[in-house]
């Protein structure tokens, strides 16, 4: 899970890279599955945010470290001025229940 936000007035140009270039970029890395972004939604339940953008990614669980090492490795990846560095949090989450849908 990472999440981010653009620099001030470049947000078209973070989506753009974000969407078009970074997620296949990271998919084409053995062990990644899936990739979806978020864009954090003006109702909240606590209102202040520091993130305005949320990247959620799969990674094939047999070996996590082995995906993040290639990740690491992927000097490669093309990068952008668009995106706020300083403010990047990157997490990685093990489930420990099976996905829950309410009953209808």
């Amino acid at each position: 899970m990472v999440r981010s936000n653009a620099n001030a007035g470049q947000e078209d140009a973070f989506n753009q890279w974000y969407t078009e270039v970074h997620l296949p970029e990271v998919l084409s890395i053995d062990g990644f599955q899936s990739a979806q972004r978020f864009a954090l939604h003006q109702a909240q339940v606590q209102p202040a945010q520091p993130y305005g953008y949320l990247a959620i990614y799969a990674i094939d669980s047999t070996d996590v470290a082995a995906t993040l090492a290639r990740l690491g490795e992927a000097t490669w990846l093309t990068m952008t001025d668009a995106i706020d560095a300083a403010s990047v949090q990157i997490s990685v989450f093990s489930a420990l229940t099976e996905t829950l849908s309410a009953s209808a």
